[in-house]
């Protein structure tokens, strides 16, 4: 039986993603587990490097650009009746993590399920450093970070899918599914690289703020509610973490201010850290 289908969206990620599936690949059983990796308007070879790195995977190629379009042809040959984990192509996980990731909706205590994500900062700028001290101070990730990996129920994924044509993959899933049935899993752990530059770092946060946008767009409300708040209260028990708190609402609030005054024309377009995108 399948423990899971694993969904890969990749665009132009041949210098990383024999990486990712490199490293989730040692102990993991394709018995257990389905891959399947979805290229998605490529102009590199993603695909094939997907294919020689990990021959069992199931590898589709589209022209159609968008990370929703992507997972919704990985869907189609999804396992039914298993869980579905949706995952970021520049992400390093374990075989261990994603077990992990899916035990809570197999025992029927969530019908989702997140991770810890940890952040490596090594090649980062100061400014860089400082920000990501910052965003883990926010007791939001006190409970893990429902983005990058999650896992959800084959009734909640027959639901959900086929995503609309949106940005915030994630916050849509997040949104969607309520707090009470939403699962921390706290022995899943998984990594991404931080942006090296505080520019590539504004570019990443403006399409985040754009996509939790669009999701509230669609009528989906953010459930957290507080936050803002609490940090300011764990700030003043612990004073040492001022300055990172102040960097991170700083360029938060910068990023903001961009968005205000972007031009509509602007406001769709897909912006990533291309900084981290080396083979490795």
């Amino acid at each position: 039986m399948t423990r899971a289908t694993i969904l890969i969206p990749a665009h132009n990620e041949a210098g990383i993603i024999g990486r990712t599936l490199l490293h989730m690949s040692r102990g993991l059983s394709f018995d257990d587990f389905r891959v399947v990796v979805i290229a998605n308007a490529c102009s590199d070879s993603t695909a094939s490097k997907a294919k020689s790195t990990m021959p069992q995977a199931t590898v589709l190629e589209t022209d159609t650009p968008g990370k929703a379009n992507a997972l919704n042809l990985g869907y189609q040959i999804a396992d039914p009746a298993a869980p579905v984990i949706c995952l970021d192509a520049d992400l390093d996980i374990t075989a261990e993590s994603l077990a992990a990731l899916v035990e809570p909706i197999w025992s029927g205590r969530a019908h989702a399920a997140c991770g810890q994500m940890d952040v490596g900062v090594c090649d980062a700028s100061p400014m860089v450093r400082a920000y990501y001290k910052g965003w883990r101070t926010n007791p939001y990730f006190d409970r893990g970070k429902f983005g990058g990996v999650f896992a959800v129920s084959p009734d909640v994924a027959a639901l959900i899918f086929p995503l609309p044509k949106i940005t915030a993959d994630d916050e849509y899933v997040r949104r969607s599914v309520p707090c009470a049935d939403t699962a921390f899993v706290s022995t899943c752990r998984f990594k991404v690289q931080a942006p090296r530059t505080v520019s590539s770092l504004v570019r990443v946060r403006r399409r985040s703020i754009r996509g939790a946008r669009e999701v509230t767009s669609l009528g989906l409300s953010n459930p957290e509610r507080g936050s803002k708040g609490a940090l300011v209260a764990r700030v003043l028990r612990q004073p040492q973490r001022f300055f990172p708190v102040a960097i991170y609402a700083a360029i938060n609030a910068f990023v903001r201010l961009q968005l205000a005054l972007e031009r509509d024309s602007q406001s769709h377009r897909w912006e990533r850290d291309l900084t981290t995108r080396n083979a490795g």
